[in-house]
């Protein structure tokens, strides 16, 4: 089950990485690094060490995002991206608690309950609203040309088989 949610995940980055490789590499650099992080998210591969770089890395192309990514999109894509470094810390501490040695340290049976995952969910989907409301009220200036539908939708259907593929893996070990 595992395989084929990571597969999905691989999809949506894939996705969202697709609708930018026709603009300048500061707007498809940040997705990039998710479909890395992606990448390195094999179930039962992924480290720990791996898992904290991904977070890190997945941070710093969030912030990168909001500051120099595509005017049209970029409050949607860096909540995407906060989304995806959350869940990828998340995945670090239950990485991390799959490991401890019981006898030396009481470690609760379920390292992620899907109770918290839900509420991380909850709060993206709610994140992306108010990303969309403020974009409304405050339109920013184009620094390019529009991006088409297709693009658009790519981008959108991408992050939300991403971050959906992410929170369930977590979810349902």
């Amino acid at each position: 089950m595992h395989d084929v949610l990571w597969a999905a995940g691989l999809a949506g980055a894939v996705l969202c990485l697709a609708g930018h490789l026709s603009s300048p590499v500061r707007w498809w650099l940040p997705h990039a690094v998710a479909l890395a992080v992606m990448l390195v998210m094999v179930p039962g591969v992924a480290g720990r060490d791996v898992l904290s770089a991904g977070a890190v890395a997945l941070g710093a192309g969030c912030v990168w995002q909001w500051r120099m990514g595509c005017s049209y999109r970029r409050c949607a894509e860096s909540v995407n991206l906060a989304a995806m470094a959350v869940l990828t810390a998340v995945a670090v501490g239950a990485e991390g608690a799959h490991h401890v040695d019981p006898a030396s340290v009481a470690v609760a049976e379920d390292a992620v309950t899907p109770w918290a995952v839900l509420v991380l969910v909850g709060c993206w989907g709610l994140a992306r609203a108010g990303a969309v409301l403020v974009s409304r009220a405050w339109p920013v200036r184009p620094t390019g040309p529009r991006p088409a539908r297709r693009v658009l939708l790519a981008g959108e259907s991408g992050g939300a088989l991403m971050i959906g593929a992410m929170a369930i893996m977590l979810a349902w070990p």
